[in-house]
């Protein structure tokens, strides 16, 4: 693919699904192939929507190398081509990340996001020549890069340029600790890269030229996450934050309660997919399981934004 095929293939709704366990905490795959059906059934497809494989909800740091190749084989099976689908690579290790670039590409898949390594702090260089190394690996596979500034290091949009480089790196999935930088990567970027909204900003985003929004609740609501898409699409930029207001940000609110209980991430949208009848399970530790009155609390959630049973 071209960087505007990728593009167009990573815009829109976009979700960062979870992996799910069975009771003794091994892959349930059954389970994944049932959410992706869900999510086909309830309206998404690959004009309006992408999903995010092993990502930071898919508890990528506690899978395998051997279960990321799974999970990712399931949804894209399961998918059957009717929704575009991203391949997670975030790994300290760049020969890992090559690895799972390759089998990606062998999958048939959109793209793989790829951040920054981790744990050692990495020189500009490092971060290169890690992305560097992944686009020689897969040289058909398109590449998002992911930037997760709280990980210690922060993409500065010079940095961006400098990614941009490369063939294959053909979207951001964004958010900045800096607010300059964040505002001048639309400036420099926003004609040659897609910008994938990733800090609580999709009608920002959108209205700077952007192509995708992270959309949470759209995990277990799809009507939702389509609705607030159609809206970007259309400018109507008002309608559209007062969804962000009425449902994404009390969502994030019962996020960041979830986080000071246990760490990890995906943990309250696995809650709110149990309470919704799909199939879900708890984290793999370190990430304990969250209390019960966190599904009290989701009910409450979905009573106050109407979510439809």
């Amino acid at each position: 693919m071209n960087k505007q095929e990728v593009q167009a293939s990573v815009g829109g709704c976009f979700l960062a699904i979870p992996a799910i366990y069975n009771d003794d905490l091994s892959m349930n795959l059954a389970g994944m192939r049932q959410h992706v059906h869900f999510l086909i059934e309830h309206g998404l497809n690959i004009e309006n929507s992408v999903v995010l494989v092993n990502g930071a909800s898919g508890e990528f740091p506690v899978l395998t190398i051997e279960e990321r190749k799974q999970t990712l084989e399931t949804v894209v099976e399961a998918a059957e081509g009717k929704l575009a689908i991203i391949a997670g690579a975030q790994t300290s290790s760049t020969r890992d990340a090559v690895e799972i670039a390759q089998h990606a590409q062998a999958c048939g898949v959109s793209a793989t996001q790829v951040s920054p390594p981790f744990y050692y702090p990495p020189t500009d260089d490092d971060v290169f020549e890690h992305f560097a190394a992944i686009a020689n690996a897969a040289p058909k596979l398109g590449i998002v890069v992911y930037n997760t500034h709280w990980l210690g290091y922060d993409i500065n949009a010079e940095m961006i340029g400098r990614l941009a480089t490369i063939d294959q790196v053909a979207a951001v999935k964004w958010c900045s600790a800096n607010v300059v930088d964040y505002l001048l990567v639309f400036e420099r970027f926003a004609k040659d890269l897609g910008i994938i909204d990733n800090q609580l900003l999709s009608v920002t985003n959108m209205m700077m030229g952007g192509i995708g929004a992270n959309l949470h609740p759209a995990m277990f609501w799809p009507e939702w996450g389509i609705k607030v898409w159609t809206l970007l699409e259309k400018k109507k930029w008002e309608e559209a934050q007062r969804e962000v207001y009425r449902v994404l940000i009390p969502f994030y609110e019962l996020g960041q309660e979830a986080a000071r209980y246990s760490g990890g991430e995906g943990h309250i949208d696995k809650v709110a997919m149990k309470m919704a009848g799909l199939p879900s399970s708890s984290n793999r530790p370190p990430t304990r399981p969250l209390p019960a009155c966190f599904e009290s609390k989701v009910e409450s959630f979905f009573a106050k934004v109407g979510f439809p049973r």
